[in-house]
């Protein structure tokens, strides 16, 4: 047994729900029923009765549950004290391939609470081994499969143009943006790379002429009207009159985790998950 495991027999056990687990920590319910069902096996006992749309705690569930609430909460308080009290040596190496803004908000956030927790944050998009870091962020994708995760944001995806040119007013095929420009944040990252899956399936690769990797300047370079540009929905779109497209064939969605290798769930990194997980929740991300 591990110690997630543990957390999600707790957390199932407290919120009297499998689902509403899943839904803290971001992943699929399936998980955490497969993971209790696992600990049941380890620990040769059923913890839970289940019922069709519920469950109810079994005599020996409520009796490790009420031993779990004492060690949680001292391990908790060992660690806020810890994390307060001195420096922790364990640097946090994240690669931040998506959502970096997002990223950064909750990093300062825990830099309030955790002072002398190190981060090492790196945003390229270059074929550096996984194993060089303890957290990666990037899209859901096949090659993690050996990694634990927890998403970060679900959104879809829209190609954006300049209210003046005509565009957003139009019904449209991406064949019909073939002759067009386009700018990206950058030309490794995963918007581009849905773009150019999407038009070479329509029968085109697309004219990226410009990679901005700052958001407001990305922004305006799609205000002016001398380039497309795609996107998860961008705030401030109204302002500078940019419209996201109306095109038929391009339905793109963005599924952005957090991946962590199951035996390096420890330490400042199991702290940092569990923060990042409850960030957010906070903001309401997904």
């Amino acid at each position: 047994m591990d110690i997630l495991q543990l957390r999600y027999f707790y957390d199932s056990a407290n919120y009297l729900s499998i689902s509403k687990t899943a839904e803290k920590y971001r992943v699929p319910p399936t998980s955490v029923s497969a993971s209790i069902k696992r600990l049941e096996g380890d620990i040769g006992c059923r913890l839970f009765d289940r019922h069709p749309n519920r469950i109810t705690l079994t005599e020996k569930g409520q009796l490790m549950r009420d031993h779990l609430k004492i060690i949680f909460d001292e391990m908790d308080e060992m660690m806020d004290s810890v994390g307060q009290a001195a420096d922790d040596n364990k640097e946090i190496k994240i690669s931040a391939r998506a959502a970096r803004t997002m990223l950064t908000d909750c990093i300062i956030n825990y830099k309030n609470r955790y002072s002398n927790t190190r981060f090492l944050l790196d945003t390229d998009f270059e074929d550096t081994p996984a194993d060089n870091y303890d957290i990666i962020i990037d899209q859901k994708s096949e090659k993690y499969k050996d990694y634990d995760s927890i998403i970060i944001r679900k959104s879809p995806l829209y190609i954006f143009a300049a209210d003046k040119t005509g565009l957003p007013a139009r019904k449209l095929k991406l064949k019909d943006l073939q002759n067009e420009f386009f700018v990206v944040t950058s030309r490794h990252g995963n918007h581009a790379k849905a773009l150019i899956a999407a038009c070479e399936k329509a029968g085109f690769s697309p004219n990226i002429t410009a990679q901005i990797n700052d958001s407001a300047c990305f922004r305006k370079i799609i205000a002016s009207g001398i380039a497309l540009g795609v996107s998860a929905p961008l705030p401030g779109d109204s302002e500078l009159s940019i419209s996201k497209l109306n095109i038929t064939d391009f339905k793109c969605e963005q599924e952005i985790r957090a991946y962590y290798k199951p035996q390096n769930l420890y330490g400042n990194t199991a702290r940092f998950i569990a923060f990042l997980s409850d960030y957010i929740n906070s903001i309401g991300n997904i």
